[in-house]
């Protein structure tokens, strides 16, 4: 399934990075000291949400959590101060959602074939649509799901697609169409330039 990309230089898309950096910020300063508190190095974040789920004790396990697992794995028994910790936990928005909600982009299909009818997820599951970024200060990129040319080959074989996929158009004010491999080169120019910095430092 391909993607497209887009550097943010402006618009709605400029302010959803940097709101879901902050979010993110936030997230990953609660696990910190979670993790500090239950004297834990390692843990079980939420895929989605960033969010702890659970410990990874490397010795006598907390009390308010349940034996290690399989994996090693301990979660907060119910009804204990740590369950209530946890759910109060803050997360970040999942990015697909965010992107997709904020700037109209169908993650999914709709078509029509005689008289059957069905959809399709458009892109990878859950990681539909996503953020790039070099650093809280950019640059910043986004991708999303080539929508355009699933439609396309869904109606090559056939299919009617329906609405808003069919007429969907891939354009953001603020955004600039790139490919995949400028920012791959804007990622290795940041590197170079970054060990290029401390090779002059320690000269």
């Amino acid at each position: 399934m391909n993607s497209l990309y887009f550097l943010i230089e402006g618009g709605k898309a400029l302010d959803l990075v940097k709101e879901h950096i902050a979010e993110k910020k936030a997230v990953r300063t609660a696990v910190r000291e979670m993790a500090a508190e239950l004297g834990i190095e390692q843990g079980v974040t939420c895929r989605l949400g960033g969010n702890l789920l659970g410990a990874i004790f490397h010795g006598t396990c907390h009390p308010d959590f349940t034996k290690p697992n399989r994996k090693g794995h301990s979660f907060p028994k119910k009804n204990t101060e740590w369950e209530k910790r946890f759910a109060a936990a803050p997360r970040h928005n999942p990015v697909t959602e965010v992107i997709a909600d904020a700037m109209n982009i169908p993650c999914t299909l709709e078509y029509t074939s005689g008289t059957s009818h069905g959809w399709r997820h458009i892109g990878y599951p859950l990681s539909e649509c996503g953020f790039l970024y070099l650093s809280e200060n950019g640059p910043y990129a986004m991708w999303i799901p080539d929508v355009q040319a699933e439609v396309s080959a869904m109606e090559a074989d056939g299919y009617a697609v329906a609405e808003p996929a069919k007429s969907f158009v891939p354009a953001f004010d603020g955004c600039r169409r790139i490919e995949k491999e400028e920012w791959e080169f804007l990622v290795a120019q940041h590197k170079l330039e970054q060990k290029r910095a401390a090779m002059e430092q320690t000269a």
